[in-house]
């Protein structure tokens, strides 16, 4: 299934509201997460959730999926929605190939072939 345009767009959102984006492919190839405090974008991956968001707040990220955020979320009129990780890395892939960081860039291509 092929993303929306707004997927894309978001996605690509979220990843410009870092202002780094060495450190936004950085976080990605250690599969961190990151939040920033100015609008309220982030990326949280499955491994990331504490117990309390799992058991209190349920939230859940399925495996190969990452959750992302802008405008603190729902709650605060923002949105969150799951993207399988691999569609999140070519995205962020053909960013940073944008900016001409080619390196970076097919470093996340390689990293996405490897998740199942």
């Amino acid at each position: 299934m092929q993303p929306t345009p707004e997927t894309i767009a978001r996605v690509k959102e979220v990843i410009d509201a870092w202002s780094n984006p060495a450190e936004v492919a950085a976080f990605a190839l250690k599969r961190r997460g990151f939040g920033d405090s100015n609008g309220g974008f982030g990326v949280v991956y499955p491994h990331s959730l504490d117990e309390y968001q799992r058991e209190v707040e349920g939230m859940f990220i399925p495996d190969g999926h990452v959750e992302l955020y802008g405008f603190w979320g729902p709650a605060h009129g923002g949105y969150e929605f799951l993207v399988a990780e691999k569609l999140y890395l070519a995205i962020l892939a053909d960013y940073l190939q944008s900016l001409g960081r080619v390196d970076e860039a097919d470093s996340l291509r390689l990293q996405a072939e490897g998740i199942g």
